[in-house]
């Protein structure tokens, strides 16, 4: 971070302006005011880069203050990070609801504050980008809105799904969705482990993840004031603006942001099904060297103990013949013993050749195994 990234931080407390000042001092300009109204008369307009705000101050508070900015057309894009002695879930949806980018909670560590500055700041990069692609973004949402009814951007979105591959691709469509419903929101998305909130102000930003987690768990569907929320397994999607004015189209939307949100966790299924296979079937590749190894290996130790058997067996008989002349037996008992040798023999190799022939089909099942997963 170069020293051009220029800070406001405003708060009635002299110690923790000081504090801001020195923790900032290396990384970024820093102006501190003990209220609103000096803030504002120091804007002159050129906004800095980010107003860090306390929440209660005298006279003007922190949230009635950042609203003011954000209704500014000069500082409307200038992230907000607001400081606070409360970290109740009712701050954090007001300080949301306001228009900040990040909270932090009272009292603060030196390098907590240097790293949701460093966060604010990539925040601030994303959103430029952002904009510059809105206009874009608006003109072919517009179009698409006139071009189909509310049905088809379900069936549009369903059918883009099916080309998702990865969480970020997923978010992406979901969001292009609401925007052509007129809607503002945000989504998280879980799967294998991995978590990914992303919105129209960007990917895993601070606050809109912390109150992701905190809804995630509070029903399928549930609605608070302009807002509604939908959980489906992996996906928890957040409606901010819904047109409370028009019941009707209210009721619509619930249905079909229920149908997005729902056909959203079909797909996420789909996709980690998907890379489990994909683990597997490397598995599986990684392994058939090695099966491959131990077939051969027990094929030769085949060839090797049956050879070895076969000369014992021929030794046997052999000294069995040589055993008849001192033995004394008759020739009926000798051709008797005989047989009975030569029978058990003819035992021992049709069994040497099933054993065979069960190495032969093991190596059958391992060269098909390889072609299906390679296929």
């Amino acid at each position: 971070m170069d020293k051009g990234f220029r800070v406001f931080a405003v708060d009635d407390d002299p110690v923790t302006r000081e504090m801001v000042a020195v923790v900032l001092a290396d990384d970024c300009t820093v102006r501190t005011f003990d209220g609103a109204e000096a803030c504002r008369a120091a804007i002159d307009g050129t906004p800095p880069d980010l107003f860090l705000l306390d929440v209660t101050m005298p006279g003007v508070d922190g949230y009635t203050f950042c609203r003011q900015l954000k209704d500014d057309f000069a500082t409307q894009d200038v992230p907000v990070v607001f400081v606070s002695a409360s970290d109740d879930i009712e701050s954090r949806i007001a300080a949301y609801d306001a228009g900040a980018e990040d909270y932090i909670v009272k009292p603060f560590a030196p390098e907590e504050l240097h790293k949701k500055i460093l966060v604010a700041r990539r925040l601030a990069e994303d959103k430029a980008r952002l904009r510059e692609q809105a206009g874009y973004a608006q003109r072919t949402a517009l179009s698409a809105m006139t071009s189909m009814g509310e049905l088809g951007v379900v069936l549009q979105f369903l059918s883009k799904s099916f080309a998702c591959g990865d969480l970020a691709e997923m978010g992406g469509a979901v969001l292009e969705a609401l925007r052509q419903y007129d809607l503002q929101g945000a989504v998280q998305m879980r799967i294998a482990g991995r978590t990914l909130s992303l919105s129209q102000n960007g990917c895993d930003v601070p606050l809109e993840t912390g109150i992701l987690n905190h809804v995630r768990d509070a029903g399928r569907i549930f609605q608070f004031r302009t807002r509604c929320v939908f959980n489906y397994g992996r996906v928890t999607l957040m409606v901010n603006n819904l047109p409370l004015d028009d019941p009707d189209k209210v009721g619509r939307i619930r249905d079909n942001v229920a149908i997005l949100a729902e056909g959203a966790d079909a797909r996420l299924r789909a996709i980690e099904v998907e890379q489990e296979n994909h683990r597997r079937e490397q598995g599986v590749l990684a392994a058939l060297p090695q099966v491959h190894h131990a077939l051969e290996a027990l094929q030769e130790n085949y060839r090797r103990t049956s050879f070895e058997l076969t000369e014992r067996m021929i030794e046997f008989q052999e000294g069995l013949i040589k055993s008849f002349v001192h033995l004394g037996l008759t020739e009926t008992q000798e051709e008797f013993l005989n047989r009975l040798a030569n029978n058990n023999m003819q035992r021992i190799i049709e069994t040497q050749d099933q054993n065979l022939g069960i190495v032969a089909q093991l190596e059958a099942v391992a060269r098909n195994l390889g072609g299906l997963v390679r296929s």
